[in-house]
């Protein structure tokens, strides 16, 4: 029987055992998860983690997925073909996922043809595709999608529990221009540590969900945060000093963004600033630069 056709089929009595079917292992990647959290006055800290194994297997027609207890990713290899013996389906419904378990064998094989498409798709799986968004738009995504922003605002992490599971929760807001937006942060991605309120940060693989208060956003397993970096050419049109940190300057560019200089990096450019805007070529890590040069045609 066809990968696609077992999954998509309802077995006819709940004591059904597939049969042998011929799989090649097309990825396997370790998939930490935390399974209990601290709980403090400054916040969240995993106490407990496990780690399962996401595999993602193909018969050369179809492509699917399924998480794994760490202690049976020993039977197979990544890139390795086997025929599959004492599985199972796991699920309520169609799709169903093949179940692994301690009475699974498996037998090595001879090599099954794998497509690139295939590939791409076994890719997709482990890193579903989530577009760049602008934050004005967000809401009215049907699927996963990424945002980038300022963070401009950072709540406490709250202690949220649900059936006997407790896990931190935080709420952050970005902001694009004119527009901001609130984001829900789930298990680990509450507790990032590049959550500092000035920085642009990126979230990735988003979704949107509907409340009593409307349109919600929100992340998911696989959301990662970062810094952003950007690197341009810009010109500066005056600066100004920072009050509280008398070792900053506030420099005001073209684009009527303003970023955060030290005196000290700002100080080889101050004489050029004859003429503005003075072009030139400039790092930035969050709100602050950390690298500025001439810009020479």
């Amino acid at each position: 029987m066809a990968l696609k056709q077992l999954l998509e089929t309802k077995p006819p009595t709940s004591y059904f055992k597939p049969v042998p079917i011929h799989l090649c292992i097309l990825i396997k990647r370790e998939q930490p998860r935390v399974v209990t959290w601290d709980f403090g006055p400054t916040g969240a800290s995993p106490a407990s983690t496990k780690k399962n194994v996401v595999v993602v297997f193909s018969d050369g027609q179809s492509v699917a997925k399924t998480t794994i207890y760490e202690e049976f990713s020993s039977k197979f290899v990544e890139g390795g073909s086997y025929f599959l013996r004492g599985y199972g389906l796991r699920g309520q419904s169609v799709p169903y996922a093949i179940n692994i378990t301690r009475d699974t064998m498996f037998f090595r094989s001879g090599p099954l043809n794998i497509s690139p498409e295939l590939r791409r798709m076994a890719e997709s799986l482990i890193c579903p595709p989530s577009p760049l968004t602008p934050l004005s738009g967000c809401r009215d995504m049907t699927g996963l999608f990424t945002l980038e922003g300022e963070l401009v605002e950072i709540s406490m992490v709250k202690k949220i529990s649900k059936s006997r599971e407790a896990y931190p929760l935080r709420q952050i807001k970005l902001r694009e221009g004119e527009t901001l937006i609130s984001i829900s942060l789930w298990r680990e991605a509450a507790v990032s540590d590049v959550l500092q309120v000035g920085t642009n940060i990126r979230v990735s693989h988003l979704r949107t969900t509907q409340s009593q208060y409307g349109t919600q956003v929100q992340s998911t397993n696989a959301s990662t945060l970062e810094e952003v970096i950007s690197e341009e050419v810009a010109g500066v049109c005056g600066v100004v000093d920072v009050e509280g940190s008398p070792d900053d300057l506030n420099l005001l560019l073209v684009t009527d963004r303003t970023a955060l200089i030290s005196r000290a990096l700002w100080a080889p450019l101050d004489a050029h600033l004859i003429n503005p805007p003075l072009m030139v070529k400039i790092k930035i890590i969050g709100q602050k630069v950390c690298k500025i040069e001439l810009f020479k045609d």
